[in-house]
Protein backbone atom coordinates (compact mmCIF):
# COMPACT_ATOMS: atom_id res chain seq x y z
CA UNK A 1 0.00 0.00 0.00
CA UNK A 2 2.87 2.38 0.82
CA UNK A 3 4.53 1.70 -2.54
CA UNK A 4 1.24 2.38 -4.35
CA UNK A 5 0.84 5.66 -2.44
CA UNK A 6 4.39 6.74 -3.31
CA UNK A 7 3.85 5.85 -6.98
CA UNK A 8 0.59 7.81 -7.01
CA UNK A 9 2.26 10.89 -5.48
CA UNK A 10 5.11 10.70 -7.98
CA UNK A 11 2.65 10.62 -10.88
CA UNK A 12 0.72 13.58 -9.44
CA UNK A 13 3.93 15.60 -9.07
CA UNK A 14 4.92 14.68 -12.63
CA UNK A 15 1.57 15.85 -14.03
CA UNK A 16 1.64 19.09 -12.02
CA UNK A 17 5.15 19.88 -13.22
CA UNK A 18 4.15 19.17 -16.82
CA UNK A 19 1.13 21.51 -16.62
CA UNK A 20 3.14 24.30 -14.97
CA UNK A 21 5.59 24.46 -17.84
CA UNK A 22 3.27 26.16 -20.35
CA UNK A 23 2.51 29.33 -18.30
CA UNK A 24 6.13 29.58 -17.22
CA UNK A 25 7.34 29.54 -20.81
CA UNK A 26 4.67 32.10 -21.74
CA UNK A 27 5.95 34.50 -19.06
CA UNK A 28 9.49 34.01 -20.27
CA UNK A 29 8.52 34.46 -23.91
CA UNK A 30 6.42 37.61 -23.51
CA UNK A 31 9.03 39.24 -21.25
CA UNK A 32 11.66 38.57 -23.89
CA UNK A 33 9.43 39.97 -26.65
CA UNK A 34 8.97 43.19 -24.69
CA UNK A 35 12.72 43.46 -24.21
CA UNK A 36 13.48 42.75 -27.87
CA UNK A 37 10.79 44.85 -29.52
CA UNK A 38 9.93 47.64 -27.07
CA UNK A 39 13.14 48.16 -25.12
CA UNK A 40 13.70 51.65 -26.60
CA UNK A 41 10.41 52.93 -25.16
CA UNK A 42 11.13 51.60 -21.65
CA UNK A 43 13.15 53.26 -18.96
CA UNK A 44 16.00 51.51 -17.12
CA UNK A 45 13.77 50.42 -14.24
CA UNK A 46 11.23 48.77 -16.54
CA UNK A 47 13.98 46.96 -18.44
CA UNK A 48 15.47 45.72 -15.18
CA UNK A 49 12.09 44.40 -14.04
CA UNK A 50 11.56 42.61 -17.34
CA UNK A 51 15.03 41.06 -17.16
CA UNK A 52 14.23 39.82 -13.67
CA UNK A 53 10.92 38.34 -14.86
CA UNK A 54 12.65 36.58 -17.76
CA UNK A 55 15.44 35.26 -15.53
CA UNK A 56 12.99 34.03 -12.89
CA UNK A 57 10.87 32.30 -15.53
CA UNK A 58 13.99 30.64 -16.97
CA UNK A 59 14.99 29.36 -13.50
CA UNK A 60 11.46 28.12 -12.92
CA UNK A 61 11.46 26.30 -16.26
CA UNK A 62 14.77 24.62 -15.39
CA UNK A 63 13.29 23.53 -12.06
CA UNK A 64 10.19 22.10 -13.75
CA UNK A 65 12.34 20.21 -16.29
CA UNK A 66 14.33 18.65 -13.45
CA UNK A 67 11.12 17.76 -11.63
CA UNK A 68 9.81 16.10 -14.78
CA UNK A 69 13.06 14.17 -15.15
CA UNK A 70 12.91 13.07 -11.52
CA UNK A 71 9.24 12.11 -11.72
CA UNK A 72 9.75 10.23 -14.98
CA UNK A 73 12.32 7.99 -13.30
CA UNK A 74 9.63 6.74 -10.93
CA UNK A 75 7.29 5.21 -13.48
CA UNK A 76 8.98 4.65 -16.84
CA UNK A 77 10.63 1.39 -17.82
CA UNK A 78 14.43 1.54 -17.87
CA UNK A 79 15.58 -1.54 -19.76
CA UNK A 80 19.27 -2.20 -19.28
CA UNK A 81 21.78 -3.54 -21.77
CA UNK A 82 25.54 -3.68 -22.29
CA UNK A 83 26.83 -0.10 -22.49
CA UNK A 84 30.18 1.20 -23.69
CA UNK A 85 31.06 3.41 -20.72
CA UNK A 86 34.15 4.82 -22.43
CA UNK A 87 32.16 6.01 -25.44
CA UNK A 88 29.36 7.42 -23.27
CA UNK A 89 31.79 9.33 -21.05
CA UNK A 90 33.68 10.81 -24.03
CA UNK A 91 30.45 12.04 -25.64
CA UNK A 92 29.19 13.59 -22.40
CA UNK A 93 32.51 15.29 -21.68
CA UNK A 94 32.48 16.87 -25.15
CA UNK A 95 28.90 18.05 -24.72
CA UNK A 96 29.34 19.50 -21.22
CA UNK A 97 32.69 21.16 -22.03
CA UNK A 98 31.30 22.79 -25.19
CA UNK A 99 28.33 24.17 -23.27
CA UNK A 100 30.47 25.53 -20.44
CA UNK A 101 33.15 27.27 -22.56
CA UNK A 102 35.19 28.21 -19.48
CA UNK A 103 38.92 28.92 -20.06
CA UNK A 104 41.35 26.53 -18.39
CA UNK A 105 38.90 23.67 -17.87
CA UNK A 106 40.54 20.25 -17.77
CA UNK A 107 38.39 17.10 -17.94
CA UNK A 108 40.35 13.85 -18.12
CA UNK A 109 39.07 10.32 -18.67
CA UNK A 110 41.33 7.60 -17.28
CA UNK A 111 40.47 4.84 -19.69
CA UNK A 112 39.73 2.52 -21.09
CA UNK A 113 36.58 2.37 -19.00
CA UNK A 114 34.86 -1.03 -18.70
CA UNK A 115 31.47 -1.94 -20.11
CA UNK A 116 28.52 -1.73 -17.72
CA UNK A 117 24.98 -3.09 -17.59
CA UNK A 118 22.82 0.03 -17.68
CA UNK A 119 20.06 1.98 -19.32
CA UNK A 120 21.72 4.40 -21.79
CA UNK A 121 19.45 7.36 -21.00
CA UNK A 122 19.70 6.98 -17.22
CA UNK A 123 23.47 6.47 -17.46
CA UNK A 124 23.84 9.64 -19.55
CA UNK A 125 21.70 11.60 -17.07
CA UNK A 126 23.74 10.47 -14.07
CA UNK A 127 27.12 11.17 -15.67
CA UNK A 128 25.99 14.51 -17.09
CA UNK A 129 24.70 15.75 -13.73
CA UNK A 130 27.87 14.71 -11.89
CA UNK A 131 30.13 16.30 -14.51
CA UNK A 132 28.09 19.51 -14.56
CA UNK A 133 28.33 19.79 -10.77
CA UNK A 134 32.06 19.06 -10.80
CA UNK A 135 32.63 21.89 -13.28
CA UNK A 136 30.35 24.32 -11.45
CA UNK A 137 31.15 24.00 -7.75
CA UNK A 138 34.67 25.44 -7.74
CA UNK A 139 36.02 28.45 -5.80
CA UNK A 140 35.99 31.79 -7.64
CA UNK A 141 38.96 32.15 -9.97
CA UNK A 142 39.79 28.43 -9.93
CA UNK A 143 39.80 26.51 -13.22
CA UNK A 144 37.91 23.22 -12.85
CA UNK A 145 39.94 20.01 -13.09
CA UNK A 146 37.84 16.87 -13.31
CA UNK A 147 38.80 13.21 -13.66
CA UNK A 148 36.48 10.38 -14.69
CA UNK A 149 37.71 6.89 -13.93
CA UNK A 150 36.42 3.46 -12.94
CA UNK A 151 37.37 0.42 -10.88
CA UNK A 152 36.06 -3.12 -11.20
CA UNK A 153 35.01 -5.13 -8.16
CA UNK A 154 34.00 -8.68 -9.11
CA UNK A 155 30.59 -8.21 -10.70
CA UNK A 156 30.44 -4.43 -10.12
CA UNK A 157 31.97 -1.34 -11.66
CA UNK A 158 32.46 1.81 -9.60
CA UNK A 159 32.60 5.01 -11.66
CA UNK A 160 34.28 8.04 -10.08
CA UNK A 161 33.91 11.73 -10.93
CA UNK A 162 36.65 13.59 -9.04
CA UNK A 163 37.03 17.38 -8.87
CA UNK A 164 39.04 20.19 -7.30
CA UNK A 165 35.94 22.03 -6.10
CA UNK A 166 34.79 23.59 -2.86
CA UNK A 167 34.12 20.27 -1.14
CA UNK A 168 31.28 19.15 1.11
CA UNK A 169 31.19 18.80 4.92
CA UNK A 170 31.00 15.12 5.95
CA UNK A 171 27.75 15.66 7.87
CA UNK A 172 26.09 16.80 4.63
CA UNK A 173 27.08 13.83 2.45
CA UNK A 174 23.71 12.09 2.68
CA UNK A 175 21.61 15.24 2.67
CA UNK A 176 22.83 16.46 -0.72
CA UNK A 177 21.17 13.51 -2.49
CA UNK A 178 17.74 14.62 -1.28
CA UNK A 179 15.38 16.50 -3.56
CA UNK A 180 15.57 20.33 -3.24
CA UNK A 181 18.58 20.05 -0.92
CA UNK A 182 21.03 22.89 -1.50
CA UNK A 183 24.11 23.88 0.50
CA UNK A 184 24.53 27.23 -1.28
CA UNK A 185 22.27 30.02 -2.49
CA UNK A 186 21.15 30.18 -6.10
CA UNK A 187 23.04 33.47 -6.45
CA UNK A 188 26.34 31.81 -5.45
CA UNK A 189 25.94 28.57 -7.41
CA UNK A 190 22.89 28.43 -9.70
CA UNK A 191 20.91 25.22 -9.80
CA UNK A 192 17.61 23.56 -8.92
CA UNK A 193 18.65 21.32 -6.03
CA UNK A 194 17.40 18.20 -7.86
CA UNK A 195 20.46 17.12 -9.87
CA UNK A 196 21.95 14.73 -7.31
CA UNK A 197 18.53 13.32 -6.45
CA UNK A 198 18.17 12.45 -10.15
CA UNK A 199 21.60 10.80 -10.09
CA UNK A 200 20.69 8.66 -7.08
CA UNK A 201 17.31 7.63 -8.45
CA UNK A 202 18.73 6.86 -11.90
CA UNK A 203 21.45 4.65 -10.47
CA UNK A 204 19.14 2.88 -8.03
CA UNK A 205 16.68 2.10 -10.85
CA UNK A 206 19.59 0.40 -12.65
CA UNK A 207 20.40 -1.71 -9.60
CA UNK A 208 23.29 0.40 -8.34
CA UNK A 209 24.16 2.77 -5.53
CA UNK A 210 25.82 6.17 -5.14
CA UNK A 211 28.10 7.91 -2.67
CA UNK A 212 30.57 10.74 -2.15
CA UNK A 213 33.92 11.29 -0.45
CA UNK A 214 34.60 14.95 0.25
CA UNK A 215 35.86 17.58 2.69
CA UNK A 216 35.56 21.38 2.50
CA UNK A 217 38.38 22.87 0.44
CA UNK A 218 39.66 19.48 -0.73
CA UNK A 219 37.40 18.73 -3.67
CA UNK A 220 34.92 15.88 -4.04
CA UNK A 221 34.94 12.32 -5.33
CA UNK A 222 31.43 11.26 -6.34
CA UNK A 223 30.92 7.65 -7.30
CA UNK A 224 28.22 5.27 -8.42
CA UNK A 225 28.23 1.53 -8.91
CA UNK A 226 26.62 -0.49 -11.69
CA UNK A 227 26.71 -4.14 -12.67
CA UNK A 228 29.69 -5.08 -14.82
CA UNK A 229 28.68 -6.27 -18.30
CA UNK A 230 29.99 -9.09 -20.38
CA UNK A 231 28.85 -9.84 -23.91
CA UNK A 232 26.04 -11.94 -22.45
CA UNK A 233 24.76 -9.62 -19.75
CA UNK A 234 25.54 -8.44 -16.22
CA UNK A 235 28.23 -10.17 -14.23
Amino acid sequence: HLNETIDSLERICYNIAHDLRAPTRSMQGFAQILLDEHSASLDDTAREYLNRIAASAARNDALILDLLAYGRLGHVELPCSRQNLQRQAEAIVRKVSDELKTPGVVVRIEGPLPHVWANPIALEQALTNLLTNALKFVPPGVAPRVTVRAEEFDSRVRIYVEDNGIGIPPDQHQRIFGIFERLHSDQTYPGTGIGLAIVQKSVERMGGRVGVESEPGKGSRFWFELPRATTAGPG
